[in-house]
């Protein structure tokens, strides 16, 4: 988005108050996608402030060609999984039931059809929950999610159809 790279800019030539901007305007997409990882609201936010602390300390390091949104989620999906991988007790299986946003639940889906579709998201395999999250609630494009998972283009369109192809037969099963 052209107002993230103009407040990256900003913050970059030392205007703290533009990175306070990102940090609000993201804050709750950040802990709901890492939540999706770990399962655990408080751990989530630990490490959304972290990555937010990273971009903080290492603000030279954003290239500008990318999207603010992809490399923050780049950062929070890596952070996660580095949480992940000393804590080995925690796997990704639950996606948080805050993952609907407020303004589009009430038009988009009736609560039943909403509580439906996260079930059976869930049942889904971690790759396949990551990238319906990623495409389809957070409006990634597949480059960027490609860029997030450390996939191919090719492999991202594969994975997003199979994916929404496996949910297909999932919510037809239930009927």
């Amino acid at each position: 988005m052209e107002e993230d790279l103009i407040l990256m800019k900003n913050f970059k030539a030392g205007d703290k108050e533009s990175f306070e901007r990102l940090v609000i305007k993201y804050r709750e997409n950040a802990i709901n996608f890492c939540q999706s990882f770990v399962h655990d609201y408080h751990i989530s936010e630990d490490i959304a402030q972290d990555s937010f602390t990273y971009i903080y300390v290492y603000k030279e390091r954003y290239n500008e060609k990318y999207a603010f949104k992809t490399y923050l989620f780049t950062i929070l999906r890596n952070k996660s999984i580095d949480y992940i991988r000393k804590n080995h007790d925690i796997t990704l299986n639950k996606i948080p039931e805050s993952i609907f946003p407020k303004e589009t639940e009430d038009i988009v889906l009736q609560k039943e059809e909403q509580a439906l579709i996260k079930e059976k998201i869930n049942e889904l395999n971690n790759d396949y929950k990551t990238i319906i999250y990623l495409i389809d609630f957070q409006e990634f494009s597949y480059k960027d999610a490609a860029k997030i998972m450390g996939k191919n283009l090719m492999q991202i369109k594969i994975l997003i159809y199979r994916a929404r192809q496996r949910l297909k037969v999932l919510i037809k099963e239930e009927g």
